[in-house]
């Protein structure tokens, strides 16, 4: 059994069980975050999460995403500290919603780059023409 780290070693040994639920624990969130991801319905989600108007979600541009997905990490990082501060407002719910919005936005960007694989080179091709 390992020593327990949080008072360096000395005393008590941390029970062999916390990793097994730890580790358990971590694979729930990951299915749970990929299960969210392959539902992830953008016009339905990004309203109540982010605050954004569902007409603005009616474009399909880079921008539009990379807008999207800052705004998503801001949310996240924000939850994260309520959540490690163990302040009041700190919603579990939301904080995976989150998780699970920019795992939906990844795998939408994934599939992007496979339909349109090259639009840089298109582009640097058009200005240096």
């Amino acid at each position: 059994m390992e020593r327990n780290s949080r008072n360096g070693g000395r005393g008590a040994a941390a029970p062999a069980h916390g990793r097994v639920w730890r580790a358990a624990a971590e694979d729930g969130f990951a299915r749970t975050i990929a299960g969210g991801a392959a539902a992830y319905d953008r016009r339905r989600t990004l309203p109540r999460l982010i605050g954004l108007d569902p007409r603005e979600l009616d474009g399909d541009s880079a921008a539009l995403d990379r807008r999207i997905r800052t705004r998503l990490a801001r949310a996240l990082r924000a939850e994260r500290r309520r959540g490690a501060a163990g302040h009041w407002t700190y919603d579990v719910s939301r904080h995976l919603a989150l998780a699970q919005a920019i795992a939906g936005e990844a795998v939408r960007a994934t599939q992007r780059r496979k339909v349109d694989p090259a639009p840089a080179q298109d582009a640097e091709r058009e200005t240096s023409g």
